[in-house]
């Protein structure tokens, strides 16, 4: 066999590790994940309801500015807690 034909060991150092076009990092794994995992329970959806709804109302009028903000922390509390 040819010397130009074998094939030679690379050395990869650490911080070498991320490098790749298509990999994620664990934490971008991870956040997408839960992200996937909580667009699937009603409670994120109901959740985002309160949040747009909140949204509506606050940008709408300052008549029920409490009553939105109160709309607006359920609905973001809904999202976080698991079903």
């Amino acid at each position: 066999m040819d010397e130009r034909t074998e094939k030679e060991e690379i050395n990869y150092h650490p911080e070498m590790a991320g490098w790749g076009d298509d990999e994620q990092s664990i934490e971008e794994k991870s956040m997408l994940s839960w992200i996937k995992n909580r667009s699937k329970e009603i409670s994120t959806w109901s959740g985002a309801g309160l949040v747009g709804l909140g949204l509506i109302i606050v940008l709408g009028g300052p008549f029920v500015n409490l009553l939105a903000w109160a709309a607006i922390a359920w609905g973001l509390y809904s999202m976080w807690k698991s079903q």
